[in-house]
């Protein structure tokens, strides 16, 4: 692709391929690759791209050279990017800084034209980046309930007994939570990665790769529902620790290659009402599709001043962001919460701890969870706090995490909460229902001094807050009042916004401004 090589060439693109190697190690791509199992295929989706790059180099050669200023440009956004994350911590930023240097070295190599061609296998590149943990919930919340429901309808179908509420399925003596470990993205993001290289290499209409892609996320919610299903009648024969250990390893690559043969299914429906009708595996080609008549073919594309200009970029990342990343954090003067008061005013409290499996999905380095009683009535207190969220913990929206439990959220709107000082800052109000009970509740996100109900301009402060004070850390409150028979939604309002003012007056000595 770049003609003959000479040794400067030789040069820049050894820099290059050492520089990505160890950006993506810096950004925790590789760690990721290797210890998720939501994204274990990163690496080999990567080296199945540059592959049918590489068997398609001929037809890439057919852009005329040119000379652009989008490539360095490029760079130095991606190096603005990678800075910013490594402050602030946030490997999603560092991340996302690798695929654009890669977008910006296609610039250099041969502009807007060789960035057209290389556009789908770049796209399938992104989704091998871990999506945010604060994006990922909501985006996959349905689906894990879709998921529990055909799973419940598949124990029933088989005679079992189960009795569901959200993602908890109730068997009697065992109770399945389906969090997110088994939600099914395990199968999700590979089988979409695997049906996106395959809508690419398919010989085929745009609607038909199109469909190929798409119909993994319905598989992919099928199989998991089999699965669930499944589990949960080995539970009923023969006990829980037939969801544990290498059964349950077992269990999940069966019904992935499942899913596998049901989208390679797909495939062979769609070959058969193809125009132009092929085996199966003749309608995938990682070759280049024949080239029109009289198109002119260039000998090389230019690797000049752009490429070598984004090459530069590459290494200050490269050298930079291991140095940025290791800064130290300040850690404030605080109070644990295991020290948090048993009596605020005239609430009195009696502490509680979660279930393992929720303490572990939640994340926090600390909690507290308690209900508070006076005779107005009981307030449920959560505090969960984040000694740093430079390793992508951060606190899980009540919002995404409600409904996995049967709820159902009536209304989500934001409440002005008073503080003891006589400040004021908003928080989320949110009412939820499971049958003939309702529940009031707020929750707002507290870093440093600032109060946030909404998690993206948390997350976006997060970058201020680490570059100019060195801290990242945070905290989820939460306070929910169930309402009694008979009381009215504004009774209890004024139960929550009472204790919210008072808890204000102690929070700041746990979860330091």
């Amino acid at each position: 692709m770049l003609g003959r090589l000479g040794k400067g060439r030789c040069l820049i693109i050894l820099a290059l391929a050492l520089g990505f190697a160890w950006l993506m190690y810096q950004a925790g791509l590789v760690e990721t690759w290797s210890r998720s199992e939501e994204y274990s295929h990163g690496g080999l989706v990567l080296l199945l791209i540059g592959y049918v790059v590489y068997k398609r180099r001929a037809d890439l050669a057919a852009i005329a050279p040119r000379a652009t200023w989008l490539g360095p440009v490029g760079g130095l956004l991606a190096l603005a990017v990678m800075i910013v994350g490594a402050v602030a911590g946030i490997f999603q930023l560092q991340m996302y800084s690798v695929w654009l240097f890669a977008v910006a070295v296609v610039l250099a190599l041969g502009g807007l034209p060789l960035l057209r061609k290389l556009f789908l296998p770049l796209m399938i590149a992104f989704m091998v980046i871990p999506l945010p943990k604060s994006l990922e919930p909501a985006l996959t919340a349905q689906l894990q309930l879709i998921s529990s429901q055909l799973g419940v309808w598949v124990i029933r179908l088989f005679g079992g007994v189960v009795y569901q509420e959200g993602n908890v399925i109730d068997m009697g003596g065992t109770r399945l939570l389906v969090a997110e470990a088994c939600a099914g993205l395990r199968y999700l993001y590979p089988l979409m990665s695997l049906g996106a290289i395959g809508g690419y290499l398919l010989r085929a209409p745009l609607w038909m790769r199109w469909l190929l892609f798409l119909s993994t996320i319905p598989i992919t919610i099928f199989m998991n529902s089999f699965r669930i299903g499944v589990t949960g009648l080995l539970v009923e024969t023969w006990g829980s620790q037939h969801t544990e250990g290498f059964l349950h390893f077992f269990e999940g690559w069966v019904v992935f290659i499942a899913a596998a043969l049901a989208l390679l299914l797909v495939a062979w429906v769609l070959v058969r009402l193809a125009p132009e009708r092929r085996d199966l595996f003749d309608a995938f080609s990682v070759d280049a599709p024949p080239s029109a008549p009289g198109s002119e073919r260039a000998s090389s594309i230019v690797a000049g001043p752009a490429l070598v200009g984004v090459t530069l970029a590459v290494l200050v990342a490269a050298v930079a962001g291991p140095s940025l990343a290791a800064r130290e954090e300040v850690l404030p003067q605080r109070q644990p919460l295991t020290r948090f008061p048993a009596a605020i005013d005239e609430w009195t409290a009696r502490e509680y701890r979660l279930p393992p499996l929720v303490e572990a999905v939640a994340g926090a380095s600390e909690y507290f969870y308690a209900d508070f009683f006076s005779p107005r009535g009981t307030v449920n207190l959560y505090v969960s706090y984040y000694h740093t969220q430079r390793q992508g913990q951060i606190p899980h929206s009540p919002a995404v995490c409600i409904p996995g439990d049967g709820w159902v959220i009536v209304s989500n709107e934001p409440v002005e909460i008073r503080t003891r000082s006589g400040e004021v800052f908003e928080a989320n109000r949110l009412i939820t229902a499971k049958g003939d009970r309702k529940v009031l509740a707020y929750y707002w996100l507290k870093q440093g001094q600032r109060m946030y109900r909404r998690e993206l301009l948390a997350r976006l402060d997060l970058i201020r807050f680490s570059a100019l004070e060195r801290r990242t850390d945070g905290a989820l409150i939460r306070l929910v009042a169930e309402l009694m028979p008979g009381e009215a939604v504004a009774d209890a309002d004024q139960r929550l916004g009472l204790f919210a003012q008072a808890l204000t007056g102690v929070l700041s000595d746990f979860v330091p401004d």
